[in-house]
């Protein structure tokens, strides 16, 4: 899950994909610039439930701190994943026993790096099918700006991201 400040120009976003068998699918996707990120964690919470009770992966920088908490705390969503710093060794997924751990994870010029690199090689290998026109369109115009990966001017990355996290 992407989380934006719901005032209607980054959206928040979040994918489903089916990944029991390969190649893995896009199942579902949400996409919303208006909505708040108080009302956003039971709008994830209510899809992933419908879903087999998904596991959620929520960027947790800016505004995605709250939503990733809410989803945990206020939600008591227990399939939420937790990430831990390990200095050097980067973020790491965690069981959560350790006092960096943070529920979701922090989109770190690392974390973006490996996820758009496994991202590329998911699709150009038909392991990760994408027949979504959003997902498409976005993909487009998604492109290298200085030592990172994001939309070009005009553009938006949100339903990406949740790839690029997916990836990672």
């Amino acid at each position: 899950a992407d989380t934006s400040h719901g005032k209607g120009m980054d959206y928040s976003a979040f994918v489903i994909i089916d990944n029991t068998e390969s190649p893995y699918k896009v199942v579902a996707k949400y996409r919303d610039n208006e909505i708040s990120p108080i009302l956003y964690p039971t709008q994830i919470v209510t899809t992933a439930i419908q879903y087999n009770d998904a596991s959620i992966l929520c960027e947790n920088n800016d505004v995605g701190y709250q939503v990733a908490n809410a989803i945990h705390n206020e939600n008591e969503y227990e399939n939420l994943y937790v990430t831990t710093k390990r200095g050097r060794g980067g973020i790491k997924l965690s069981a959560g026993f350790s006092r960096s751990a943070d529920f979701g994870v922090k989109t770190t010029v690392a974390v973006k790096r490996i996820g758009c690199t496994n991202l590329k090689s998911l699709i150009e290998s038909n392991t990760l099918l994408l027949e979504d026109f959003h997902i498409i369109e976005e993909l487009s115009a998604f492109a290298v700006h200085g030592t990172s990966w994001e939309a070009e001017q005009g553009h938006n990355d949100d339903l990406v991201m949740c790839l690029v996290l997916f990836a990672w």
